[in-house]
């Protein structure tokens, strides 16, 4: 009877520190029930992509070590892109405040914009995750970055790049557009009006240049950039969207006058985002122009003078 109750008390026993371990663990990951990323760009470049990151500490000074050292090592597979290009890299960083700074090499200023900007808004979502830091500053060698307009770029947050909300990527939405196709002469563009029903996840630039690629839909409109027309990346920076087409916009160029694909797309643009200026690049060839006339390296801001009213 003897051996019997002390069996019986030693598996209590034993149950009693199997529950409380298993209270124990529960109650561990309750504690630390907050999810991080660590942002990276598809193999294409054009886009951020983002996944889980599970810190073995999550103190902010450790969490900021870990992360820079993270950045700065380029090792990824084929599908994926590390933000930073191989030559760039984050040299330093301090806290003042709750601003982050951190402070890139020379080489920062060698990226395509529409890669810094991709670079800039991954590095700052990426921070802001960390507590007690409220925003990020960069600096390259030292000095403020500058941007397109050679202002200093500032203090960054969530609310400084466009967000795509992720509980609403199948909800859809309407949206009224102003298009601007040419006339029948080819050399002046007209508006069209045109209520789209589209997903919420779709930024508006993309809509836009999905609409004018379809054509007019109003009597007397004409088109002006080729259906075929590929849209490689659009991305909106300091009031400025940086569009890149593939060479389908040039190769398949329409019968219009050298103006009119370039400011049916900028006019269009303008109408219906945050944005003062465009800028296209057609392939790879951001130095070059489109046919004779039109230079790619230069800002669009709207035209009016070449809208007739029907």
């Amino acid at each position: 009877m003897k051996k019997l109750v002390t069996k019986i008390l030693s598996v209590l026993l034993t149950c009693s520190l199997l529950a409380g371990c298993s209270i124990e663990v529960k109650e561990k990951k309750e504690r630390s029930g907050h999810e991080y990323y660590i942002y990276y760009m598809n193999k294409d470049a054009t886009a951020l992509k983002k996944e889980k990151y599970e810190p073995e500490q999550e103190t902010a000074d450790f969490m900021l070590k870990d992360l820079m050292q993270r950045l700065n090592n380029k090792s990824l597979d084929g599908e994926r892109i590390k933000l930073l290009p191989e030559e760039v890299e984050i040299t330093s960083y301090n806290i003042a405040d709750t601003i982050l700074v951190i402070d890139f090499n020379g080489k920062y200023a060698k990226m395509s914009k529409a890669r810094e900007i991709l670079v800039r808004a991954g590095v700052v979502k990426t921070f802001l995750q960390i507590a007690g830091v409220s925003a990020v500053q960069f600096t390259v060698n030292g000095v403020d970055l500058k941007d397109s307009r050679e202002q200093a770029v500032g203090n960054m947050n969530n609310s400084s790049f466009m967000e795509l909300n992720g509980n609403d990527a199948d909800s859809y939405c309407y949206g009224t557009f102003t298009l601007y196709f040419t006339d029948k002469t080819g050399k002046n563009l007209l508006e069209e009006q045109r209520t789209v029903r589209y997903k919420r996840s779709i930024p508006k630039e993309k809509v836009i240049l999905e609409q004018l690629m379809k054509g007019p839909m109003e009597k007397g409109n004409y088109p002006t950039i080729p259906e075929n027309t590929g849209v490689l990346s659009v991305t909106i920076a300091d009031r400025i969207c940086y569009l890149t087409v593939d060479d389908a916009f040039s190769d398949y160029a329409l019968d219009v006058a050298d103006k009119i694909p370039i400011y049916s797309i900028v006019n269009s643009l303008l109408s219906g985002i945050e944005a003062d200026k465009v800028q296209i690049t057609v392939g790879d060839d951001r130095e070059g122009t489109f046919r004779e006339k039109m230079p790619l390296y230069r800002f669009y801001e709207k035209k009016e003078d070449i809208v007739i009213k029907k």
